[in-house]
């Protein structure tokens, strides 16, 4: 931090805390609301908002109904290179990185901020999680060393010089997460998270942290004014990142001092150490939430009322009656026990009433048994409103009519399902956001040592140096479904479909890729583009791509069995060029017969000698023959054994998938 005078410092904090200020006005309306919802869901008597704390609590059951649904997990990340992915420098890097975060996770410290998180953002609207990072810092200083040099003079001075330069050496390095409370929480004015300006993390600080957190330039800058707040033992300070700045700030609440001033502490590439806050509820071009309880909170207060009604009724309706003055007998009859015989004075009297229920008049209670019975109806409609409302059906929170047929819950379970997967993604890219920072983190601040014994992997050099450079060249994302854990009973039925399918698609194109081999990379693909409608996990996915890989790779080989044909034709041709040479020579032969029988006898030797060499020919003519004969077999043989070879290699493709 440049120098900065106590007037400066007081600008700046005066200019935060009336930005911060204005935040929370914009957000006024959509606070309240959170802050009623947050009080009816917790249930807190002695709040401010005790009055808003409903008989019928339907937005905790939502709630706690709707959380274990969309988070239930613990993620699994899933980091790739995006291109070259045969490099294996590439892919240690990767390994490094995830083996990191898995490191990181594996204590469930991830599972119960992000169960903060999804709790937050369908009580009061908004669920935020930050990313921390922390480590221990050894500042070594300069060593020097004092040697005797020679000066202008010629005469000898002692020198001090420097042997080896000041180290900052980090070790212990750990990432951990944070869930924000939403009340703790204020960002600047934008239409979408990428233009947000800044956003504010609000802490409530003892004065031992004020002071770990005050730096050197600040305290000396306000070295001559008492802090106003010394003798409190908490005070709200609001921790705010500039992304125009690249600086963040530590202010007091209460008289704008600032604490800090720090320059960017993680270098990430979109500088706020957290996702895009979990929303379920916005407007296009509208960074305020909306609270899902005011929603329905008009039905919920009309279910609140049916069922203090019902309250008020229930409590009227009792067993009560009078006897007429002489059969004082009955009271005592009422509160006898089992097998006991009670004495009457005057039965005669009492029989003479009309007997027992003569003489006796109960509380007329019909009427109330009545209104009570529509009650309950009227509240079991309104209830069903709501869950229409909120997308809960009945199946979705595990209730079912037995009256219903196995193919309406089929449909609610799949119209509900739709609903709550919204809700699920919004979870599962907060995740992958957070596993994006964590990479770039882990990637830039821990050392080698510490990567290490975080992933198990002996880090090469050239690993290292590409983990130093950003990591746009990796994609980094969930595992499918790791955060939701699916039903056991469901995930076998999709299994077995996706069984049953892989085995009629292979059967289908076994005869196709017989036939044409260069087709085996589009029905590879195509058969990718199948399996992955199934969420297979990321070997399963990892083994498609190599399949495809495969299948293309053969397919761009030349065709054996035309490679074969080709070499057939070529043979031919030879024999029949090698037929007609024999025929050639023969005619000569019978030509030089008729030649022989006009000749003398010395001519008639040279012919014979000539004739004996044409024998000769037509021998190696006729072997060459029966040698081109055999390679023809021999080839004939090879494209049996291919074909052979192409239908085995099917049925084993087949058998493997």
């Amino acid at each position: 931090m440049s120098e900065m005078t106590k007037d400066d410092l007081d600008r700046l904090g005066a200019k935060w805390i009336d930005r911060i200020k204005t935040a929370e006005k914009r957000e006024e309306h959509w606070c309240k609301a959170a802050e009623r919802a947050e009080a009816a869901f917790l249930v807190d008597v002695d709040g401010e908002n005790a009055k808003h704390i409903p008989d019928f609590n339907i937005l905790h059951s939502n709630v706690e109904t709707i959380v274990p649904a969309i988070y239930n997990s613990t993620p699994i990340p899933d980091i790739r290179a995006r291109h070259n992915r045969d490099d294996k420098i590439a892919k240690e890097a990767s390994d490094i990185i995830e083996a990191a975060i898995i490191t990181t996770i594996d204590d469930s410290r991830l599972d119960a901020e992000m169960e903060g998180v999804a709790q937050d953002s369908n009580m009061a609207g908004r669920g935020v999680i930050r990313v921390r990072f922390d480590a221990d810092v050894e500042e070594i200083p300069a060593q020097t060393q004092v040697v005797p040099m020679m000066d202008e003079m010629g005469g000898m001075v002692e020198q001090e010089i420097e042997v080896a330069p000041a180290q900052t050496i980090t070790s212990n390095e750990t990432i951990y997460y944070e869930n924000v409370s939403w009340a703790d929480y204020r960002e600047g004015p934008a239409k979408r998270w990428r233009d947000v300006p800044w956003v504010g993390y609000k802490h409530a600080i003892s004065e031992a942290d004020k002071k770990r957190l005050e730096s050197d330039d600040v305290a000396k800058a306000y070295a001559d004014e008492p802090d106003a707040d010394n003798e409190e033992l908490d005070v709200d300070v609001w921790e705010i990142w500039c992304k125009e700045t690249s600086k963040v700030y530590f202010v007091i609440e209460s008289n704008s001092r600032v604490l800090s001033v720090m320059d960017d502490p993680l270098k990430l590439t979109g500088f706020f150490p957290q996702p895009a806050p979990v929303q379920p509820i916005t407007g296009t071009g509208r960074r305020t939430p909306v609270c899902p309880y005011a929603v329905y909170q008009k039905l919920a207060e009309e279910l609140d009322a049916i069922t203090v009604r019902i309250d008020g009724l229930v409590s009227g309706l009792k067993v009560r009656g009078i006897v007429a003055t002489g059969a004082e007998v009955i009271e005592e009859l009422a509160s006898a026990g089992d097998n006991t015989i009670i004495t009457a004075g005057d039965l005669e009297g009492l029989m003479a009433m009309g007997g027992i229920e003569k003489a006796i008049a109960w509380w007329p209670i019909d009427k109330a048994v009545a209104v009570l019975r529509e009650l309950y109806l009227a509240r079991e409609q309104v209830k069903a409103t709501i869950y229409e409302v909120t997308g809960i059906s009945d199946i979705v929170r595990g209730a079912s009519n037995s009256g219903e047929t196995a193919t309406a819950q089929q449909i609610k379970t799949q119209w509900g399902s739709m609903r709550i997967k919204k809700l699920q993604r919004l979870i599962e890219r907060c995740v992958r956001d957070v596993f994006v920072i964590s990479a770039e983190i882990i990637a830039q601040h821990f050392s080698q040592e510490t990567l290490q014994k975080m992933s198990g992997i002996q880090i090469s050099p050239e690993a290292m140096q590409l983990l130093q450079k950003p990591l746009d060249h990796y994609r980094i994302d969930v595992e499918s479904d790791s955060t939701v854990r699916a039903d056991l009973t469901r995930m076998r039925g999709e299994m077995s479909e996706f069984l049953q399918g892989t085995a009629s698609f292979f059967e289908t194109m076994a005869p196709v890729v017989q036939q044409s081999p260069k087709v085996a990379g589009p029905v590879a693909a195509l058969y990718s583009s199948f399996a992955r409608q199934f969420s297979l996990g990321r070997e399963a996915e990892a083994a498609l791509d190599q399949m495809v890989q495969l299948a293309q790779e053969a397919s761009e080989q030349p065709d054996p069995a035309q490679a074969m044909m080709e070499a057939q034709r070529q043979i031919e041709e030879q024999i029949r060029q090698f037929e007609q040479g024999v025929k050639t020579q023969e005619l000569q032969i019978k030509n030089m017969d008729l030649q022989i029988k006009g000749m003398d006898v010395k001519n008639r030797a040279q012919i014979e000698a000539k004739k004996v060499g044409l024998d000769e020919d037509r021998l190696t003519l006729d072997e060459r023959k029966a040698e081109v004969d055999a390679m023809a077999k021999m080839v004939e043989m090879d494209m049996e054994e291919e074909q052979q070879r192409a239908v085995k290699f099917g049925n084993k493709e087949n058998a493997n998938v």
